[in-house]
């Protein structure tokens, strides 16, 4: 590909996707060590990697011979419905705006249409988020498009046009620690603009383009390290780990950043002035927790195959998306087209779907999937740093995780401060993807899954066969007995009783063994009874989960007639934010 007709080749294409991840697996644990911003939960390598990893399974879905086109949106849209966090679904933006982008008529030539790409690409990405911030992985995007553009127009080749890209990201990368304070005063580089070089570098290497040109002092995988004050450069080709010390980070007054391969990089975390090893300035939560969601455009089909063709694009509705969740939350990014991916993080997970799915009523067909929420206080306890406490300086995985499937709104942010995932499935029964999708968010290697109702378990244990399809560290998936939000909740109490994950599971599975419940209508003929039949002389503790339509007075009568029945027993009223007059009464 060396003359003025050059372009990516779909085998080109695969080759990055492929190499994509590989990068993006080597540094995750060293990349989530790096990230404060916006929340510092230590999972944005994670994030990255997981989003990579669908958009590859969708490209290896792609048929050999299909055009390039094809394998790029393959590779966008498998990302796009894969995407976790921030940054994630930041760069399944990125990868659709690179995939999507229109060339237009007057350059003909293969350097600039890559460079109209990567320009079409920051665009979306920027378009994506409600507030953009400098000194992240927008920041980056932009770095690489410039640099893009003026090396085309330069008359560099592909590979020269791809390179100058990289060196724009890492440009970039390295003023983030100016841009952004909460990085200056962490000690670190933005850990998404970081896995954006890595991704630009996967595509140097597919290209053939591992040699640095003039001036760039970026080493053959991109990776950047503080050491001696000078300027060093490796030679192309480098494939070996040397002794280089595994930090990198904001380059000191006059310091200079030495390139090394991928498998020694991104460990991205150094002191600065005044911190010591291994500590991080205080880092706020712009919200109390994460809320991911899908709207799904595509008419009633599942929109996870890559086969189903999309809805028209309603830009109209991205945008509304992105106003509602804007009013209910921070670190907002909706990015897609006809199957559209929703972040925010919020104080109120039931508003936040409660906006999206107002701001999705309006284009036909549209529904939400894939709801997951996730309490940010734990993860960062369990993961990340929070106020100065120290990150974890390896890529510890948990042995156990919990995922909390519940229909019931007002129930979630409950199961999450508990430390489980929660999968909101308000709007149909989950389905074994989605399943699989939360218990790997959960960073566990085994997970134990509480479904809340019969259909959601049937989908549980059909996505115990999947497990080894789904990226992450998921090596297993137990469902427990858990039929209703009842068991569900009273689950979650008991585990937070365990002084050790292991004990938690058994305390969980002991504690569904006493638990019974029922579901009634708020009338007084048929609550009576239905208490009478359920509760034993040595219940300790009624749950009333009653439905929004339930007056407040049926629910101390049931209260009333609980401790009639059994005197001493304790009440206790949870608001499941569901729009019916029953009552769910559980004992134990």
């Amino acid at each position: 590909m060396t003359d003025g007709t050059e372009h990516i080749e779909p085998a080109v294409v695969r080759t990055w996707v492929a190499e994509t991840v590989r990068a993006l697996g080597e540094a995750r644990a060293r990349i989530d060590r790096a990230n404060v911003f916006p929340v510092a939960d230590a999972d944005t390598g994670t994030n990255l990697f997981l989003t990579v990893t669908e958009g590859a399974r969708a490209v290896g879905e792609v048929p050999d011979g299909a055009p390039v086109d094809t394998v790029l949106l393959a590779f966008a849209r498998g990302a796009l419905i894969g995407a976790r966090g921030n940054s994630g679904v930041i760069l399944s933006e990125y990868l659709r705006g690179f995939a999507g982008a229109t060339t237009v008529a007057d350059e003909p030539v293969g350097s600039l249409r890559v460079a109209t790409r990567l320009e079409a690409a920051a665009r979306s990405s920027y378009a994506a988020v409600a507030v953009p911030v400098p000194g992240t992985i927008l920041t980056a995007a932009d770095g690489a498009a410039v640099a893009a553009r003026a090396a085309a127009e330069a008359g560099a080749d592909l590979s020269g046009v791809v390179r100058a890209a990289r060196a724009g990201a890492h440009e970039a990368m390295l003023r983030s620690p100016r841009e952004l304070d909460v990085l200056s005063r962490a000690g670190v580089l933005d850990a998404g603009a970081f896995g954006l070089v890595l991704v630009l570098d996967a595509l140097c290497h597919a290209l053939g383009a591992v040699d640095d040109g003039p001036g760039l002092g970026l080493g053959t995988r991109g990776a950047l390290s503080v050491a001696d004050g000078t300027m060093a450069r490796m030679t192309s080709g480098t494939t070996g780990v040397d002794d280089v010390t595994d930090v990198t980070s904001v380059p000191a007054p006059g310091a200079a950043l030495v390139g090394r391969t991928t498998a020694q990089a991104s460990g991205v975390v150094v002191p600065v002035a005044g911190a010591a090893p291994g500590e991080h300035a205080p880092v706020g939560i712009d919200g109390e927790f994460e809320v991911m969601l899908v709207v799904d455009g595509t008419d009633g089909t599942d929109g996870t195959d890559g086969t189903d063709a999309p809805a028209p694009a309603t830009p109209p509705l991205a945008d509304a998306l992105r106003a509602a969740l804007a009013q209910v939350g921070d670190s907002v990014v909706v990015v897609g087209e006809g199957v559209w991916q929703a972040h925010v993080h919020t104080d109120d997970p039931a508003r936040a779907v409660q906006a999206a799915r107002a701001a999705a009523g309006g284009a036909r067909g549209a529904r939400l999937r894939q709801v997951c929420v996730r309490h940010l206080a734990t993860q960062v306890a369990a993961r990340g740093s929070l106020h100065g406490h120290a990150l974890p300086t390896s890529g510890e995985v948990p042995e156990h995780g919990v995922v909390a499937i519940t229909s019931a709104p007002g129930l979630v942010p409950d199961l999450a401060r508990s430390g489980a995932v929660v999968l909101l499935a308000t709007d149909h029964v989950p389905t074994p993807g989605e399943v699989l999708r939360v218990a790997v968010d959960t960073g566990a290697r085994t997970v134990a899954v509480l479904p809340g109702s019969a259909g959601a378990a049937d989908a549980a244990r059909e996505a115990e066969g999947l497990v080894g399809q789904g990226a992450g560290d998921l090596r297993g998936i137990e469902v427990l007995d858990a039929p209703t939000d009842l068991h569900v909740v009273a689950a979650l109490a008991a585990a937070t009783l365990g002084s050790a994950a292991a004990d938690a599971v058994a305390l969980m599975k002991a504690t569904l063994e006493e638990v019974r419940a029922v579901q009634v209508p708020a009338d007084g003929t048929l609550v009576r009874p239905a208490l009478e039949g359920l509760l034993r002389a040595d219940d300790e503790v009624l749950t009333v989960l009653p439905g929004r339509w339930v007056d407040p007075v049926v629910v101390d009568v049931v209260a009333g007639i609980a401790r009639q029945c059994v005197p001493g027993i304790e009440v206790v009223v949870l608001d499941s934010g569901r729009d019916h007059a029953d009552l769910e009464l559980g004992a134990e």
